[in-house]
């Protein structure tokens, strides 16, 4: 086995360990991680002209906001599951936009409106990470 294919082996062993033991908390950070990833790779296969890489990428980072935006819980009367909504769905647009026309600047844009999120979702107290709604 090469070099690159045990990194990937170790790479997919990790993730897979990760999430079987994450709290649901921690599973949206790996989401949140995901998806900034994917975007930092989409800019960097845009700047080295990879068509191919670019476009696995920014669909793996809309994937991810999509799948983000369908978790929301759209029940709970929420102004902010309201606004992350439009949010993530304005941000899987530009995504897709910014893809098609090799547009780094507005992929790294919302990457950093990504990372604002991210950093705030980090931010929440421990004891509130498995609270669930009680009827």
């Amino acid at each position: 086995m090469n070099a690159i294919a045990a990194l990937a082996q170790y790479g997919q062993i990790k993730n897979e360990t990760q999430t079987t033991y994450a709290s649901p908390h921690q599973l949206v950070l790996m989401l949140f991680d995901g998806a900034i990833e994917a975007m930092s790779m989409t800019i960097g296969a845009i700047q080295q002209k990879n068509i191919e890489l670019r476009g696995k990428q920014n669909t793996r980072s809309i994937a991810i906001i999509n799948g983000m935006r369908d978790l929301l819980d759209m029940n709970s009367d929420s102004e902010l599951a309201d606004n992350l909504y439009s949010l993530y769905q304005y941000m899987a647009q530009e995504l897709f936009r910014a893809g098609f026309k090799n547009d780094a600047e507005t992929i790294q844009g919302i990457q950093t409106m990504l990372k604002d999120i991210r950093e705030s979702w980090e931010k929440i107290p421990l004891d509130m990470h498995y609270m669930q709604k009680v009827n």
